[in-house]
């Protein structure tokens, strides 16, 4: 397996995988423009952790493609484009944001091609009192048939911040499978209590809540999952 490392230092905007690659991404206070082209056959896992960016990051996916991307940002600004362009692949991106500041995160997913399919989970915790938005923008063209296409976004609010999610499903054809959800709120009191009444502190149940929140929808490995609870582990300390 290939390992792939894009940190501040990357030399090129223009990455080729051509081959099966752990792709290990650790960028902070930038704001680049990143094209990745994922090359027939290849299978792709993304461990990426980015704080303070407004990246652009484009992500071409050709045929028989394996894609799977778990990001854990800070105040993330980035917009991201993929592009689903040819059979039989698929991809799950997984995004989760640690919110402090006024930030907007957008993706544009487009399904080119039959045969694909791509399911998108976006998790934000809005800390402060501050504005976050998740735009998500899929795009399923007039002859992508057979397409499944599946996005979950939500943000909890810890506090009295002001989030907004804008999740639009623009779809071509007729022959395929296509959800949305959109859910800002709080943790469920009742859960809370439960947890209460079993022992646990408020803070020591906020804290399991949004680790959950956050990463379990995640492919990791144990190493990667202890890095991404390190950074959750942060957050209001």
């Amino acid at each position: 397996m290939n390992k792939l490392i894009i940190d501040n230092n990357i030399e090129t905007n223009d990455i080729v995988v051509d081959t099966d690659t752990d792709m290990v991404v650790d960028l902070s206070d930038t704001s680049k423009d990143i094209d990745i082209h994922i090359i027939k056959g290849v299978c792709l896992k993304g461990f990426i952790k980015t704080n303070n960016t407004h990246n652009k990051i484009s992500y071409h996916i050709d045929e028989d493609c394996d894609v799977v991307i778990n990001k854990l940002s800070i105040d993330c600004g980035d917009f991201i484009t993929i592009d689903m362009n040819d059979v039989n692949s698929s991809l799950k991106y997984n995004t989760s944001v640690i919110n402090y500041k006024n930030n907007d995160y957008r993706q544009i997913i487009k399904h080119v091609s039959s045969d694909t399919n791509s399911n998108i989970v976006n998790h934000c915790i809005n800390v402060d009192d501050n504005e976050f938005k998740f735009i998500v923008d899929g795009i399923i063209e007039k002859d992508a048939e057979r397409v499944s296409f599946k996005q979950d976004n939500k943000i909890i609010n810890l506090k009295n911040g002001k989030s907004n999610i804008l999740p639009n499903l623009i779809v071509d054809n007729n022959d395929i499978e296509a959800s949305h959800s959109a859910y800002i709120g709080t943790f469920d009191s009742e859960v809370l209590f439960y947890m209460m009444s079993r022992g646990l502190t408020k803070e020591e149940c906020s804290d399991m809540l949004i680790k959950a929140f956050l990463i379990n929808d995640m492919e990791l490995s144990e190493k990667e999952r202890d890095i991404y609870c390190s950074i959750i582990e942060k957050i209001n300390k």
